[in-house]
């Protein structure tokens, strides 16, 4: 039986924690796993297996120990919930763990995809408020996804379309290659209108193209409907021949705030059309050059009938 989040809570809110003790919770996984409490508000995941565990680094949200039962020589490693505010999330982190190790054939397999689904967990904690993106950042990294595979499979080298993706990195404009510069914007079909979220985005010296993507929520059995996670198995499907390439674009997905999560399977998008437009000297954009020193960050709206004179397709 697959474990979901909804599982665990139940099954969390059916301990009462001070009567100690672990509930086993998943009979049929290589790895014995239970969940318990430490404390009132300190949920609590545990694992048990006969393979030994090597140190693990705690997190700001989490609590990793591991050691060697004296009763019976096996090892076990907790994961302690320090936030009790978490605790939505620290159940989807549970949920995920488990299932994703659980193709292993293995128990030591199984352990080492454990200890490596952890570490990118603690990096996603780390850097992010919310563990799922919103409808507005999914639909804003599917744009550039999107974008992304075009220049794989146009491109001679998939390592210079992968290194092109710059605004994964944190840079100001989203592509940067040789021959250009590019800005994705992700809009509905019926918008209008762009925002452009500072004055550094269209701000560069060398020409550039904003591109603009129509994406909506869709119903799945539309024809052409993907979800996030079908673009990025898509898009590493191409890199499968190219090991570099494709463990830069896992390390851009992860600076982007991605992980393969079950959620991001479930809804379904839709790209009707794109637009690109020159950007040049002669576009209508607000760049640091032309607003008042005064000014230290703006965001504006473009008006997208009005930018015929610079559309290119």
């Amino acid at each position: 039986m697959k474990i979901t989040p909804e599982i665990l809570e139940r099954q969390w809110n059916n301990i009462h924690y001070t009567d100690g003790g672990f509930l086993q919770i998943d009979a049929q996984h290589p790895l014995e796993w239970y969940i318990g409490y430490q404390s009132i508000s300190q949920r609590t995941l545990l694992l048990v297996c006969d393979t030994e565990i090597s140190p693990i680094e705690s997190s700001k949200s989490m609590i990793v120990h591991r050691r060697k039962r004296e009763s019976d020589n096996r090892w076990t490693l907790s994961f302690e919930l320090l936030r009790s505010e978490q605790q939505g999330v620290f159940a989807i982190l549970c949920c995920d763990v488990i299932e994703y190790s659980r193709p292993a054939s293995t128990e030591a397999e199984a352990l080492k995809l454990v200890v490596g689904r952890y570490k990118q967990w603690s990096k996603l904690l780390e850097t992010q408020h919310s563990v799922l993106m919103d409808e507005h950042r999914r639909k804003g990294l599917l744009g550039e996804l999107l974008f992304l595979e075009q220049q794989i499979t146009s491109s001679n080298s998939c390592l210079a379309a992968i290194q092109g993706w710059v605004g994964a990195d944190g840079a100001d404009q989203d592509f940067i290659y040789h021959d250009g510069w590019f800005e994705i914007k992700s809009i509905g079909t019926s918008a209008v209108s762009v925002t452009i979220s500072s004055l550094e985005q269209l701000d560069c010296a060398d020409k550039g193209e904003l591109v603009i993507k129509r994406i909506d929520k869709v119903a799945p059995e539309k024809a052409g409907a993907f979800s996030l996670n079908e673009v990025v198995w898509r898009i590493s499907s191409l890199l499968l021949g190219d090991a570099e390439a494709l463990d830069l674009f896992r390390a851009k997905l992860c600076s982007y705030g991605y992980m393969d999560l079950q959620e991001y399977s479930e809804q379904k998008f839709f790209c009707s059309s794109t637009q690109r437009y020159l950007i040049n000297e002669s576009f209508p954009k607000l760049i640091r050059a032309n607003v008042p020193t005064q000014i230290s960050a703006l965001h504006y709206e473009l008006d997208l009938p009005s930018l015929a004179d610079w559309r290119r397709e």
